[in-house]
């Protein structure tokens, strides 16, 4: 897998780069809702399956092995960025009301990044109505230490 940014993402990378102190460290696929969006953080260590799969602005990209296995040999994808997308996101680049996004080489948005909102149906959403809750007896006899 490799990853290239365009000369969009490098200047919002440059910028974040003078108003922060830390290294800097991009990582692809350990979001929740936004499994492969790609992620800006400062001073973040990457999991013992993260490996090194590109560069933006001298800024190292990292991907866990699952993602990784997506995209075999040199297929790859483009970090991009689009102004004005305000969603909930621990990435640096929101604090400029921009969002990092995954392209393929052709400048397409990747599949599953379209929308700022996660869908999750109703039955199966913690958000959903559950009524009275109770633990169930074993737990309720656990006895923690």
């Amino acid at each position: 897998m490799h990853v290239a940014g365009t000369t969009a993402a490098a200047k919002v990378v440059e910028r974040a780069k003078l108003d922060r102190q830390g290294s800097l460290v991009f990582t692809i696929g350990t979001g929740c809702c936004e499994s492969t969006a790609p992620f800006l953080y400062e001073d973040f260590w990457p999991g013992p399956d993260h490996e090194q799969i590109g560069v933006v602005a001298d800024v190292a990209v990292y991907a866990p092995a699952y993602l990784r296995a997506l995209y075999p040999a040199n297929d790859g994808v483009v970090i991009d960025v689009e102004e004005g997308l305000m969603a909930e996101s621990m990435s640096i680049e929101t604090e400029y009301s921009c969002r990092f996004v995954l392209r393929d080489k052709s400048g397409t948005k990747l599949e599953g990044q379209d929308s700022q909102v996660c869908s999750v149906d109703d039955p199966v959403s913690a958000l959903r109505d559950r009524g009275p809750q109770e633990l169930p007896e074993i737990l309720r006899r656990a006895r923690m230490r």
